[in-house]
């Protein structure tokens, strides 16, 4: 019982340790590097003549949920738009999937309060907006369709008018379909005749000039970098399905600085694909650290060596859907950022990524939503979760190359210095790819065992080490 406590505890904080650099580290994200969701959210107050009062009007966040107030239950203290705004957030970051919830926001260090927001949400699975407003002393929420239209008058007053799923500017004779989110103002004189209007994208660029012309975007070549696993201390803290522009877990240990530096990419993201160890080949903490003990345990001998049996290598189909499943919505959340101007379908881009763990089939998900959406590219697999279990027409891309541990192929490595987390078998028709294949950590490489084979500080190798002749090579 002592050396089970023990090893949880170890293995808990060598992880943690491992994936962030240090255990001072704080994970909490960096929300301001957060991009695109599917659901955009709208925060303001009108007065009693139904106009928005001025500087009310937020749009804090594109989330994958809609979250609206609960109306069967009455708040019991006035909530201010920032209280909502972090009680909106906080529910959609509460992985609890539950169909009514009250939020609770924490006061200010000079409130001795605390204000129950009655809330409920449900996942997205289109582009969509959510109207929050306060008037009359109460909060109202709506969804909504994802361009929303606002009138503005004279006296620069201003009122919401309705939503629709295209651009419609009457005033131009222009319709477009929206492939992302839009605020519409509308410009009245005294007449009632409309003057002029302008189009915005959520993140409140002017894109009218766009929406007016016909030119069409010039293809980019984008880098995507899906992680993986975060740690025991995140098994429950699921993916959100967010695109960001950050590594906000400050998972990658510097090793995507090192492929953008190389690869020079035109622009870069990042999608998060943790879930929970259940959806892994392990399928529980107890299974994992059964696995790591015995292995730890046993003596290094020769005759050892290929005692494989003692990593958990049964395959987790159904862990590996949910994966592919989520990593499918990440990919709708990316098209509403790529296409914050119209037109964007009308091109390509042509789309490279790195995936580690678990991200592996995340990425695959993601990457499947975006068939004939983008041009697939080069792929790099680093140490990914159950390969084997699935794969892609890999024939599809320019360069496929898988980096882990060497299981079950010539001169496999002996069982004491094989990828424990992840043990590895070989990606899904990884020898139909042009060019790629597997390559394995390299010999000179030290201290690889059950958790340091995994880990991402282990693989800095493959751009500062391998030269231009070497299978894996990234250019």
């Amino acid at each position: 019982m002592k050396l089970g406590i023990f090893l949880s505890i170890y293995l808990t904080a060598t992880i943690c340790i491992a994936q962030t650099g240090s255990s001072n580290v704080s994970s909490r994200p960096d929300n301001k590097s957060k991009l695109g969701g599917l659901v955009a959210y709208y925060i303001w107050e009108e007065d009693s003549l139904g106009k928005i009062v001025k500087g009310s009007l937020m749009k804090p966040y594109q989330i994958n949920d809609i979250v609206v107030l609960n109306s069967a239950i009455k708040p019991k203290k006035k909530i201010t738009r920032k209280r909502m705004k972090l009680a909106i957030s906080g529910m959609y970051h509460n992985n609890a999937r539950k169909a009514k919830r009250s939020f609770k926001t924490h006061p200010k260090k000079n409130e001795t309060d605390r204000v129950y927001v009655p809330l409920r949400k449900k996942q997205a699975t289109e582009l969509s907006t959510v109207q929050y407003t306060f008037k009359a002393g109460s909060w109202e929420s709506s969804p909504r369709k994802r361009v929303l239209y606002f009138n503005v008058y004279q006296d620069s007053s201003k009122n919401y008018s309705h939503s629709n799923d295209s651009i419609i500017l009457k005033y131009f004779d222009v319709k477009r379909k929206a492939e992302s989110h839009y605020m519409v103002k509308t410009f009245w004189d005294t007449d009632n005749h409309i003057v002029d209007q302008q189009v915005y994208a959520y993140n409140g660029q002017n894109i009218t000039s766009y929406c007016l012309s016909t030119k069409v975007e010039v293809a980019q070549r984008v880098l995507i970098f899906s992680n993986g696993y975060r740690g025991p201390k995140r098994n429950k803290d699921i993916t959100d399905n967010l695109i960001t522009k950050k590594d906000r877990y400050w998972y990658w240990r510097k090793l995507d600085k090192l492929f953008i530096s190389r690869m020079k990419p035109d622009n870069f993201y990042y999608i998060d694909g943790n879930h929970s160890i259940n959806t892994s080949t392990h399928r529980n903490k107890a299974n994992f650290v059964n696995s790591y003990a015995r292995i730890k345990a046993l003596k290094k001998k020769p005759e050892k060596a290929g005692e494989y049996q003692l990593l958990n290598t049964k395959s987790n189909m159904e862990g590996f859907q949910l994966r592919k499943e989520t990593g499918a919505i990440a990919a709708q959340a990316y098209l509403s950022i790529r296409c914050t101007l119209p037109g964007c379908n009308e091109v390509k881009d042509t789309m490279d990524l790195v995936c580690h763990s678990m991200g592996y089939a995340y990425a695959l998900g993601f990457l499947e939503a975006l068939r004939d959406k983008v041009v697939f590219g080069k792929i790099y697999i680093i140490a990914a979760e159950n390969a084997c279990a699935d794969g892609m027409n890999w024939t599809e891309f320019e360069e496929v190359w898988q980096y882990g541990s060497n299981l079950g192929q010539k001169d496999a490595d002996p069982v004491w210095e094989q990828d424990g987390v992840a043990p590895q078998c070989e990606v899904k028709n990884i020898d139909s790819a042009k060019i790629g294949g597997r390559v394995f950590l390299l010999s000179y490489i030290r201290k690889k065992e059950f958790l340091n084979s995994h880990m991402l500080k282990q693989y800095q190798w493959i751009i500062k080490k391998l030269e231009p002749s070497d299978p894996g090579y990234v250019n």
